[in-house]
């Protein structure tokens, strides 16, 4: 696939997917789907990370010159980069007495390797690219 083709359709796939995370957050305010089904959380973990590494990945692979990108470690910093915004946020959730479940560490832990899951799966789609 030329060039340009993976570009657009790696930015529409990521669009897509910002845009059903949307609209399953808002099902999931209206319906309490977090408090209704456990495994809803970990799925939008899931999908959170997958949305915010193919957005950094795309960033990495079509904004950043060749010559800078290819002293950047591109599997460690997309981990790196989805560890700090999957911690910051728990601690939003923390701060704003948001999250819902009983033992706070083990959801938080859930939470984080989810979002790292979500990162492999970016990684791996956009290197299979």
């Amino acid at each position: 696939m030329p060039y340009m083709n993976v570009r657009r359709v790696l930015f529409v796939s990521i669009a897509l997917l910002g845009a059903l995370i949307a609209l399953l957050q808002f099902f999931a305010n209206t319906y309490y789907l977090y408090w209704e089904f456990w495994w809803y959380d970990v799925m939008m973990h899931f999908l959170g990370g997958l949305f915010i590494s193919g957005g950094y990945l795309w960033i990495l692979m079509f904004e950043v010159p060749h010559t800078l990108r290819s002293r950047i470690p591109i599997f460690l910093s997309t981990l790196i980069v989805m560890c700090c915004v999957g911690v910051a946020w728990e601690v939003f959730e923390y701060l704003t007495d948001s999250f819902t479940a009983i033992n706070y560490t083990l959801d938080t832990t859930l939470d984080l390797l989810m979002d790292i899951t979500g990162a492999l799966v970016a990684y791996l789609i956009v290197k299979r690219i």
